[in-house]
């Protein structure tokens, strides 16, 4: 068989494999040798709940994150180009969808290797179909800029764009962060913009609710160091 570069979906959030990874997975994962991961210990910790026997001894795991410098890929990628499938797996949700990867997934195509994404949760599309905003056109921005006055600006401009083109707007924020993102939200929009907020998606904790800015100023929601997904429609 051609070398494959397979794309492996994380959970989302501590719950069992079988709420949301497909057993076909694992029967591609058994037979993988090479692994790009974020953290080899959450990689381990994954591939021991699809089922596969520890230890991993036979596994070789090849870290890339932000620390990763560019004259490290050709090493993290070599496998590859050796003619050995590889999986990528991201510490939690999609491979590079808002996380590492896509810099490896371009290099495969650039040498005709096979990628495959493998079925399995992403929050950001999971919190846009629950969010009953506009599914058909979106933007993702990822991270809003953290320091002020940036942030409030990029705020007021997803804010115009989502009333003048109807397109939903979805970012996301480190989780000891959500508290003052909530806060900026509520003050910059006007109290009428809908506002999405999904945490913990696919836990027994899981929230996904949808109220104007003047509402989430009232609830005072607490959502600190939990995973967050943001909408913002109309």
């Amino acid at each position: 068989m051609p070398a494959t570069l397979y794309l492996v979906p994380n959970l989302l959030s501590d719950t069992d494999a079988s709420r949301a990874l497909p057993v076909y997975n694992a029967e591609i994962l058994k037979d993988l040798k090479y692994y790009i991961v974020e953290t080899p210990k959450n990689a381990r910790l994954l591939l021991k709940k699809y089922g596969l026997k520890t230890p991993f001894d036979d596994m070789s795991f090849y870290i890339l994150n932000e620390h990763t410098k560019g004259n490290e890929i050709d090493e993290i990628i070599a496998p590859l180009y050796a003619g050995n499938s590889m999986g990528i797996i991201s510490d939690a949700g999609y491979p590079a969808i808002a996380d590492p990867g896509e810099i490896i997934i371009r290099l495969a195509h650039q040498r005709n290797i096979r990628v495959v994404p493998l079925s399995g949760p992403n929050s950001i599309f999971l919190a846009l179909a629950a969010s009953g905003m506009n599914s058909e056109q979106f933007t993702f921005h990822g991270y809003l800029p953290v320091k002020q006055p940036d942030r409030s600006k990029k705020i007021k401009e997803l804010e115009e764009t989502t009333l003048k083109t109807g397109y939903t707007q979805i970012f996301i924020e480190t989780p000891y962060r959500n508290q003052s993102m909530i806060s900026d939200l509520v003050k910059t929009v006007h109290p009428n913009t809908l506002i999405c907020i999904a945490a913990d998606i696919n836990s027994d904790k899981e929230m996904i609710q949808t109220k104007t800015a003047a509402n989430w100023q009232k609830l005072k929601p607490d959502f600190n160091k939990k995973p967050v997904v943001f909408l913002i429609g109309k």
